[in-house]
């Protein structure tokens, strides 16, 4: 199949929003995704590589991988390390069981 073929992301999803099973996989990566996002455009508006990052965080490279990925969410700790040295304010919202991220 040529990458031409291939559905978009959006599409992916529209079709299949009614899939209970692919709503909740994709609900629960909902925030690792959101701070993947701030972790790149961070790292791109600063000129930085992953190795920059990771120097000026106190993080290794490969975490700042993982972190770009947005497959998991990191611990509290991360966060703070991550908040700390790039000045990022992650701002958590929980309610009525669904949760958001956004970083500024």
């Amino acid at each position: 199949m040529k990458l031409s073929e291939m559905a978009s992301l959006d599409e992916v999803i529209e079709q299949n929003r009614q899939d209970a099973e692919f709503i909740e996989e994709w609900d629960k990566g909902t925030l690792a995704r959101a701070l993947a996002t701030a972790v790149v455009a961070y790292r791109v508006k600063h000129g930085l590589t992953q190795r920059g990052l990771a120097s000026v965080t106190g993080l290794t490279q490969p975490a700042i991988a993982r972190l770009e990925l947005g497959e998991a969410l990191p611990n509290l700790p991360t966060l703070v390390k991550l908040s700390r040295a790039s000045g990022l304010t992650f701002v958590l919202e929980v309610q009525r069981g669904s949760a958001a991220l956004s970083a500024a």
